[in-house]
């Protein structure tokens, strides 16, 4: 336990290296799922939803140019590849290179996400990641770190919060029925899915699906301690994993994007971090 909570990411280009390198691992799982530009190309309809990032896009009219073609579908997806990887390996321009990749990044999520009618809302969490290594300076990479750090915090203590306020642990058996309707193209489709198995254990014994929805609630309620103190990150970041894991396998929701933010815990202590 003890080695657990004096274990930290003194050197910056180490953790970069290990930030980017999951950056790239999240690529490989969405290719993998067909969430890359050249898998959409030629999509007819398009839902923007009640996003101003997605209006005001929309208004220059690239994400319609970039989806009717497909070597400027190609163009972006392979730039978000190489800016990545460009990232990983280079110390020296790697700021340079972070900010590429964010505007490829943007573009390709924008134009996918508006013509997949789809809107991820855990995936502002791999802009703020990725928004310190813009910066050069130490002080300043330093002051940007933080802020990524606590906005993790901020997220996982307001859905916590709205667990509670939306009366969602009044009834904790009433996730049985939540499980129903997640679960009910599996139960058409893919009744051997592990997700479904899992729900189905679930859904029998609502007494049983009851704990694990308040268990849920625990491990993101747990990260109101961040505010106070740095002292227990590293338990956070087992938290966030398991959070992350049981949300997959039992409501089939995707938390990997905010996993990686959750590597600034690992890089936070009381000693400076090397540049």
């Amino acid at each position: 336990m003890k080695a657990i909570f004096n274990f930290y990411i003194r050197n910056r280009n180490t953790f970069a290296k290990i930030v980017f390198g999951y950056f790239l691992v999240l690529l490989i799982y969405r290719y993998y799922s067909s969430t890359f530009l050249i898998f959409a190309v030629g999509q007819p309809m398009k839902g923007p939803e009640l996003d101003y990032a997605f209006w005001l896009s929309h208004l220059t009219g690239f994400p319609h140019f970039i989806i009717q073609h497909d070597w400027t579908s190609l163009l972006i997806d392979s730039g978000v590849v190489i800016f990545a990887l460009a990232c990983f390996l280079s110390d020296k321009y790697r700021n340079v290179f972070c900010m590429l990749l964010m505007l490829f990044f943007f573009v390709q999520r924008i134009t996918l996400e508006s013509y997949a009618c789809s809107h991820s809302k855990s995936i502002s969490t791999v802009f703020i990641a990725l928004l310190p290594f813009y910066f050069k300076k130490e002080t300043t990479f330093t002051l940007v770190a933080e802020f990524s750090r606590y906005f993790l915090i901020y997220v996982l203590v307001a859905s916590a919060f709205y667990k509670f306020y939306n009366g969602g642990l009044s009834d904790p058996s009433n996730f049985a029925t939540v499980l129903v309707n997640q679960h009910s193209d599996l139960a058409i489709l893919n009744p051997t899915h592990i997700c479904y198995k899992i729900a189905s254990f679930l859904i029998a014994r609502p007494a049983i699906a009851g704990i694990s929805y308040v268990l849920l609630f625990l491990t993101q309620a747990i990260f109101i301690i961040g505010f106070f103190t740095k002292k227990y990150d590293r338990l956070l970041f087992i938290a966030l994993f398991i959070f992350a894991v049981m949300t997959y396998f039992i409501m089939r929701i995707y938390n990997l994007d905010i996993t990686i933010l959750g590597l600034y815990l690992l890089l936070f202590t009381s000693k400076k971090t090397e540049p």
